[in-house]
């Protein structure tokens, strides 16, 4: 009987946040997604008999351990176990600038106490003082935020504190950080109990998360891009990549009694020569992104017709041995990411099994889909961290008489999933298929021209280093060889804690120096990051003018207009959906004008038709447009369109009672081919367009 063969990858990760010579963690986001994400989702395993690969970074599984022994080396939760009558006035600031980092909407918003404090203090330039009662409230609403559910509904003290909402005391603070402590003590050993009893299979990445091709070869990078500059003092440094792969054998051999047999290699990162070195160090399977197979078949994966070839297992093999290869279906992985956390859980769910229905009506095969995606980012995205989606997800796909929920070590052993032989495979990463997030942005280059130089000075130095300076050195190199450093620079990832992402890398490098007995070039001591990408919504200043034809052919279309960056919300997460970038808005009279641009030229004459959805949150109300066919499918009450034009853009037209005040409203954009969606922007959030007719009364006309 044919089956449609399904399997789950969870990448766990972190960075390496502490500084080694301080002790200290300089970002709390291992002990917080430990107490929301590492626990919750193979929880969700264990409840359904859904089985799935969890792959659990070295460089966070070192970290977990360390701070299991004493969670107060994490600066922030640190100064959070401390009586707030001890802090300094210091530390209050540090504490009120942090305790909001949560998702607005679904971790502040539900509790009227922490939305209150949010509204009260949440502004950065807020000069209010605030009171020890309400520091104390602020600090157990924020670990609240970040308990995952199964510890809040487990815990009949958690959930008597979010009953009670505020006026809190340090005893309370206490329990609740014990209670968090006791679960987060508990994460390996939960996942070691769940690989023993066959629910999970364990994967791992090389140990700090390096992109092993650019350590092999960095020439690698070309092979996509040409035309990009790499660092011009650019080596090969092929025997760290070594002991990264085999440094990680070794953690996951110390923590669960054998070998790993898959990786997910960091961000989905591969070559030939980084295949050859799994093979070499006895690993059964590698899992990618189906761009890489795309490139390596030379094959657009993309067209529906070509598509079936994702869905089998294939092999790399050379004189050493074999690795199986597995390629991540982009869409359905992408769509649980980024879409799914925007709709209802029902409507998710049977989106989600409709497209492997989709897949399994059209393979003449039995085939085999692999759906991976970061495993703690995209939740708090998700109301109540996505527990009724899972719930319904779950439930539904356990229930699926045509679907088998497989590992990959049981999808390498069924004969029933066909399998092809890859005689080289393309050099990339699962985002566009090529290295452009960790290299060729002169940030980036800085950033590893700097790792090159303290190598070479460590190769200059190396026969005058005792054993214990060449083993602190390595250290501090290898942490600094992470993907993570490399992701935060340049223009197209935007985090508040940039400045200490930056910081971090910077004095790894300067460790290392400092274990050498150099000085550091003073050019360490320079921030790299210099651009921050977040979103930067400009006003009209006018009234503007428009051709009106989807284009902006002339300087005078949209002069004065308002402009936002509607990918600005993309952050540790990422989506290669690149249709819409940038939004123009302006008025004209009664009339408002919106211009979305970005790779939409590419979409016309598609045999499938083009839609968008404008999505106004405030009113709600769905526009519909018909962008093949040029026809409104479905309109708005309080936001009219009455036009619109689909060439190098896409413009709109509303229409608008500003006589009358219309309170602001939040839109987005859904972009689809046929049913499937190719795009949403943002991908989280919502443009917040102010339509009041007072503000015109400064427009320069």
């Amino acid at each position: 009987m044919k089956k449609l063969y399904l399997t789950f990858l969870w990448h766990m990760h972190q960075p390496y946040y502490k500084d080694d010579v301080t002790g200290v963690y300089h970002l709390p986001w291992v002990f917080l997604h430990g107490i929301k994400d590492y626990i919750e989702i193979p929880k969700y395993h264990e409840s359904f008999n859904v089985k799935a690969v969890f792959n659990l970074v070295p460089s966070l599984l070192e970290q977990i351990l360390d701070l299991a022994r004493d969670c107060r080396k994490d600066r922030l939760i640190g100064l959070i176990n401390k009586p707030v009558l001890s802090l300094s006035s210091d530390e209050k600031d540090y504490l009120l600038h942090s305790l909001f980092w949560a998702n607005e909407e679904n971790m502040i918003k539900p509790s009227k106490r922490y939305y209150e404090l949010f509204i009260k203090y949440g502004n950065k330039n807020s000069k209010e003082e605030i009171s020890f009662s309400e520091l104390i409230d602020l600090e157990v609403h924020f670990l609240i935020a970040w308990t995952g559910t199964f510890i809040r509904y487990g815990s009949s003290f958690v959930m008597s504190l979010i009953q009670r909402d505020r006026d809190y005391s340090e005893e309370d603070k206490q329990h609740l950080i014990n209670i968090l402590e006791s679960n987060f003590r508990y994460i390996i050993d939960y996942y070691r109990s769940l690989m023993e009893s066959g629910k999970i299979e364990i994967s791992t990445t090389p140990f700090y998360h390096p992109i092993l091709p650019l350590l092999i070869r960095p020439e690698s990078f070309n092979e996509a891009l040409p035309y990009t500059s790499i660092p011009e003092n650019a080596f090969s440094m092929k025997d760290d990549a070594e002991w990264h792969v085999k440094e990680s054998k070794q953690i996951y051999e110390n923590l669960f009694g054998k070998s790993p047999i898959g990786a997910w290699p960091a961000e989905g990162s591969v070559s030939d020569d980084a295949l050859k070195m799994f093979i070499a160090n006895r690993f059964d399977w590698v899992a990618t992104d189906e761009d890489i197979l795309s490139r390596s078949l030379n094959f657009d994966l993309k067209n529906r017709f070509n598509r079936n070839r994702l869905y089998k297992k294939f092999f790399f093999q050379n004189e050493d041995g074999r690795v199986n290869l597995f390629f991540r279906d982009k869409e359905l992985s992408d769509l649980l990411g980024f879409v799914y956390s925007g709709m209802d859980a029902d409507s998710a769910v049977n989106d989600f099994v409709r497209r492997l229905k989709d897949i399994y009506d059209s393979c003449n095969f039995s085939p085999h889909v692999s759906v991976i995606l970061d495993g703690e980012n995209a939740w708090e995205f998700y109301k109540n961290n996505g527990r009724d989606f899972f719930t319904s997800f779950y439930k539904t796909i356990s229930s699926l008489e045509w679907v088998d929920i497989l590992t990959y070590s049981e999808a390498i052993l069924n004969e029933k999933i066909s399998e092809e032989r890859l005689i080289n495979i393309a050099s990339g990463s699962w985002i566009y298929g090529n290295f452009s997030t960790w290299m060729g942005h002169h940030e980036k280059n800085r950033a590893w021209e700097m790792l090159y130089d303290l190598r070479r000075a460590f190769d200059n130095k190396k026969d005058e280093l005792t054993s214990e300076q060449v083993e602190g050195f390595y250290r501090e190199l290898h942490i600094a060889q992470g993907s993570d450093w490399f992701w935060w620079y340049g223009d197209d990832h935007y985090t508040e804690q940039a400045d200490v992402i930056d910081y971090l890398f910077r004095k790894h490098i300067k460790n290392g120096y400092s274990i050498l007995g150099i000085d550091s070039p003073a050019i360490v001591d320079l921030p790299i990051k210099t651009i921050s990408k977040k979103q930067t919504l400009t006003k009209p200043v006018s009234e503007i003018y428009s051709n009106f034809d989807g284009r902006l052919d002339s300087i005078f279309d949209y002069m004065g207009s308002g402009e936002v960056d509607i990918k600005f919300d993309m952050s540790a997460m990422h989506t290669d959906a690149i249709y819409l970038k940038r939004m123009r808005w302006g008025f004209s009279g009664s009339y408002l004008f919106i211009m979305l641009t970005g790779n939409l030229a590419s979409l016309k004459g598609s045999k499938e038709s083009i839609s968008l959805h404008v999505i106004d949150k405030t009113y709600g109300e769905r526009i519909k447009i018909d962008l093949s066919n040029n026809k409104i499918i479905e309109n708005g009450n309080v936001i009219n369109l009455k036009e619109f034009r689909f060439e190098d853009g896409i413009e709109l037209l509303f229409w608008l009672d500003i006589e009358e005040d219309v309170k602001p409203f939040e839109i987005a954009f859904e972009l689809y081919k046929g049913k499937n969606l190719l795009d949403r922007a943002p991908v989280y959030s919502y443009v917040k367009i102010d339509v009041v007719k007072k503000d015109l009364s400064s427009w320069i006309v």
